[in-house]
């Protein structure tokens, strides 16, 4: 194993963590409708300007030129798919809880499955080019602290529970160092592109889907203008970052 490129995935991993500090002193009915919409900003910029390029891109070195499109589209709707059947099994499984507890939980396992292939290219880029791979890394530790705030404020605002919140952020923080040990034990010489971009086009459209059709409706029951206030705030700060890094 490549260690300093599996501590550098770790460490972007691990940055997740810092999304629990809004937790600090903030109250209720302030915060909910902040810190969703500026979550629903993160995800839909993040699938838009990240992930589907990514994928486009993958897609591009296996089909003729139009047909990327049509395919990466395909999984994009698989991914719509995916976070409706998601969305169900939540609500079966936790059938009693209010619909702030399931947007945490629904946001931690598409973040989770965001950050498992996150994990898996910043592993194999560091381990091919050291440079590249450092600032791969710090661009998506940047855009790992409010997807940490996409789980822990939902999760304690709807249990009242901290230890809650702490251990939500903490899995979807692992994955990706898990998504840089699956690199290193069976895809550092099998990853094909195809494969690469068929899952990042599917976390897309989870992340979309989740985005529009639950954190967004959520949020504006509290207040629709903070929503669309945080939402912009989100969004551009990923769009700062991306400009600068």
């Amino acid at each position: 194993m490549n260690i300093n490129a599996f501590a550098i995935t770790s460490l972007a991993g691990i940055s997740t963590i810092l999304g629990l500090f809004i937790l600090n002193g903030k109250r209720e009915e302030g915060i909910i409708p902040k810190a969703l919409g500026f979550s629903a900003g993160v995800m839909i910029f993040v699938s838009l300007f990240d992930l589907l390029p990514s994928a486009i891109q993958y897609f591009q070195e296996e089909f003729i030129i139009g047909f990327h499109f049509l395919f990466c589209l395909l999984f994009i709707l698989f991914g719509f798919l995916i976070s409706i059947l998601m969305n169900e099994a939540v609500h079966k499984r936790i059938e009693n809880s209010n619909n702030l507890y399931q947007i945490g939980i629904l946001s931690m396992l598409a973040i989770i499955l965001h950050n498992i292939p996150e994990g898996i290219i910043t592993y194999l880029t560091t381990t091919i080019e050291y440079k590249t791979g450092i600032l791969l890394a710090f661009s998506i530790a940047c855009h790992n602290i409010p997807e940490g705030i996409c789980i822990a404020v939902p999760i304690y605002y709807s249990t009242k529970k901290k230890w809650k919140a702490i251990k939500a952020v903490l899995l979807s923080a692992i994955s990706e160092p898990v998504g840089a040990f699956i690199a290193y034990l069976f895809l550092q010489d099998n990853l094909s592109n195809l494969m690469i971009g068929i899952f990042l086009a599917l976390v897309a459209g989870i992340m979309i889907s989740l985005a529009i059709m639950e954190i967004l409706p959520e949020a504006k029951k509290y207040s629709l203008k903070d929503t669309l206030q945080y939402f912009l705030y989100g969004f551009g700060i990923l769009l700062l970052s991306h400009l600068l890094f």
